[in-house]
């Protein structure tokens, strides 16, 4: 049994659940993004859409890298 309280980790597995929700939206979302730039990359310069795909790739592995902070943060709590 863990620390907690039921009502702290009742609310601590919906935060984590709506972590989850937002990070499959976030990929949903990347995806758009790759694909809009795709479709922008002739009227930019290359160096500029190399910068640009590097962020969005910084943003999924952020987001990725949040969803398993909440992950093992259940883990943790469920012990």
């Amino acid at each position: 049994e863990s620390g907690f309280g039921r009502s702290v980790a009742d609310v601590m597995f919906e935060l984590i659940e709506e972590l989850h929700t937002l990070e499959r939206k976030a990929d949903q979302q990347q995806v758009e993004i790759r694909r809009l730039l795709f479709h922008l990359e002739d009227r930019l310069k290359p160096v500029d859409v190399v910068f640009l795909y590097q962020i969005i790739d910084w943003v999924g592995e952020l987001s990725d890298r949040a969803e398993r902070v909440g992950s093992r943060l259940q883990i943790l709590t469920t012990r």
